[in-house]
């Protein structure tokens, strides 16, 4: 009988252990690095409410240029943000956004939803 063949195949199985654990240790790195990645976005994406007031306030200096109002206010039905350019002159919405007819729909839903419930109460 021969033991050297067993031995490599012994050495081979320990060789390929530690390769899947160093793929494994790899893996884990990699998806570390994208939670942290993911986390650094969000914060990104949070802005203070100064630098939004800022924002604002030079963009509706910019827009008085052009003869027009932003007007930033909240739906009560819905609680929805809603932008509106306004032409000063006529007082007439260029462009709202959402549309009035997104807010009539989410008014809808929000209203289906609480007749589901109620009915399932």
């Amino acid at each position: 009988m021969d033991i050297k063949p067993v031995m490599n195949v012994q050495s081979s199985l320990e060789a390929n252990i530690q390769n899947i654990d160093f793929k494994n240790d790899q893996q884990l790195q990699v998806k570390e690095h994208e939670k942290s990645q993911e986390q650094q976005r969000k914060e990104n994406l949070q802005v203070s409410p100064e630098l939004l007031e800022e924002v604002i306030k030079n963009l509706k200096e910019k827009l008085s240029m052009l003869d027009t109002q932003l007007q930033i206010q909240i739906d009560k039905d819905t609680d929805i943000v809603v932008v509106k350019v306004i032409n000063k002159k006529t007082n007439e919405v260029i462009r709202q956004i959402p549309p009035e007819y997104v807010l009539k729909i989410a008014k809808y839903l929000d209203e289906i939803a609480g007749l589901l419930f109620s009915e399932k109460a």
